[in-house]
């Protein structure tokens, strides 16, 4: 007489599959999560130089930087504040086609985000408490809060802190 056996996994070996399974989840993870954190930072820093430019080129044509009264302006509030062009005035549609925003998914506009500071002859854009990394030799280094923010400046504003200094 011939003993049928059933094809298939034991209790075991499918315990041994999930333990494997769950092994590498937990070093991928974290792997996942670090290049999501740098790929954010790396459109930030692309962020800050595409509205460099647009300042450097609204400044070409105008002769002053877009001004903001010398105050601070982010992306909470630009609408009531600025108009539809947004936080840097003047600088949309025909210098970028829109302001970016800070690719942080859950971003407190009102104390982290993009803000921009010009009284006309001078200019500072920070990336505000969301930069996730502060390599040595950052160029967007901000000496003003050199663990919390990047920066893009022109000299006479590279002193301006967020305090309205």
């Amino acid at each position: 007489m011939q003993i049928k056996r059933n094809a298939g996994f034991t209790i075991v070996e499918m315990l041994i599959v999930v333990t494997i399974l769950a092994m590498l989840a937990g070093v991928l993870i974290p792997v996942l999560e670090d290049s999501a954190s740098t790929s954010r930072d790396a459109r930030r820093a692309a962020d800050l130089k595409s509205v460099q430019a647009a300042v450097e080129a609204f400044h070409r044509v105008n002769g002053l930087y877009p001004d903001t009264g010398n105050r601070w302006s982010n992306e909470l509030g630009t609408a009531e504040s600025y108009g539809p062009g947004g936080y840097i005035p003047g600088l949309v549609p025909e210098f970028l086609p829109a302001l970016p925003k800070d690719p942080e998914e859950g971003t407190d506009f009102g104390s982290e985000g993009y803000a921009y500071r010009s009284d006309g002859t001078n200019f500072k854009l920070v990336a505000w408490n969301t930069p996730e990394s502060f390599p040595v030799g950052n160029p967007f280094y901000d000496p003003q809060a050199a663990d919390k923010n990047w920066q893009i400046c022109t000299p006479g504003a590279y002193a301006w802190d967020r305090s309205g200094n």
